[in-house]
């Protein structure tokens, strides 16, 4: 019962969260793509996030910080829930949160059960999102109507385009963030900021993911750019030609530098630590509401059923 409690909570969590900041993931990923090729493809140039948020608001409005909303709503909840029920189950055979290597190998399983839903939703999701700013080979009406033609025209490949460093850059970032997350736990519970039970009070709780998240978010960005890049690249091949992650790299190192790897960092950090700080506290909290919901319905429903022996009397 405790397993289907965490996916169900993990789903709450994860809808709760997206719904709140996905206007800043879609900043997040026009900022990363803009340069590639030294700018010379026409992509709209942003200079920051407020000028991002201001520019598309003005030129395309409120909709399009929507972008590719419906592939995460979707996929957030089955995503979501595997992602804390591989966390809970790897934690359990892991020490139960009391090892940092523990928490961050929990971390990484998280992330590899959950990235069965969450890499098609995100080349869906950040396909959408640059729509609008770069020039694009096909124009995609929502999420649906992507996940078709991506599907159609690139086969179930396109749907996984980057999978290799898609691991490579939310393993770490889950492995760092619950390692991270969990020590800054412990160290608020031996201070006292807790209620007796070893449940956070909601600012330590907040503290906690934010430092997390900032943490996190920051050590992983130059992957997180690679990666987003070669999501959107059958978007315009002409800006983005190349097919796999080192090509990416040798490409935007000769166009644009070393530092373009850091491109979208803070926008990043921005999104990610809200949302998982929102995420984390909402799975705490609904967790423990939706095990009682769970019981309480097992428990009516032995109730209502009667045993073997009174049927067969």
């Amino acid at each position: 019962m405790g397993d289907f409690a965490g996916i169900i909570a993990g789903s709450i969590a994860g809808i709760m969260a997206d719904a709140i900041t996905h206007p800043l993931s879609t900043v997040k990923t026009r900022i990363q793509v803009q340069g590639s090729g030294g700018g010379a493809h026409g992509a709209v140039a942003y200079r920051g996030i407020t000028h991002c948020l201001a520019h598309t608001l003005r030129n395309e409005g409120p909709v399009a910080l929507y972008r590719g909303f419906g592939a995460v709503v979707v996929g957030a909840a089955p995503a979501q829930g595997l992602y804390f029920a591989g966390y809970e189950t790897a934690k359990t055979f892991l020490g139960g949160g009391q090892s940092g290597i523990g928490n961050f190998a929990s971390g990484i399983a998280a992330q590899l059960c959950g990235s069965f839903v969450w890499v098609p939703m995100d080349v869906v999701k950040e396909r959408l999102q640059a729509q609008g700013q770069i020039k694009v080979t096909q124009t995609y009406t929502g999420s649906f109507h992507a996940f078709k033609q991506i599907l159609a025209h690139e086969g179930v490949m396109g749907l996984f385009r980057a999978y290799p460093i898609h691991q490579v850059t939310w393993a770490p970032f889950n492995g760092c963030y619950f390692a991270v997350y969990e020590k800054c736990k412990q160290l608020c519970i031996d201070a006292g900021y807790e209620d007796g039970h070893d449940n956070l009070e909601p600012i330590a709780q907040v503290s906690c993911g934010a430092t997390a998240g900032v943490v996190a978010a920051s050590i992983t960005n130059p992957v997180d750019v690679l990666k987003t890049r070669l999501q959107v690249a059958m978007a315009n091949p002409e800006m983005f030609p190349y097919k796999n992650s080192l090509g990416a790299l040798r490409h935007l190192i000769e166009h644009e530098g070393a530092m373009a790897l850091m491109d979208g960092a803070l926008a990043r950090v921005i999104w990610l630590t809200p949302r998982l700080t929102i995420c984390v506290a909402a799975y705490d909290e609904s967790r423990l509401g939706v095990a009682e919901v769970l019981d309480l319905t097992t428990l009516l429903f032995c109730m209502r059923v009667p045993k073997w022996e009174e049927r067969i009397e």
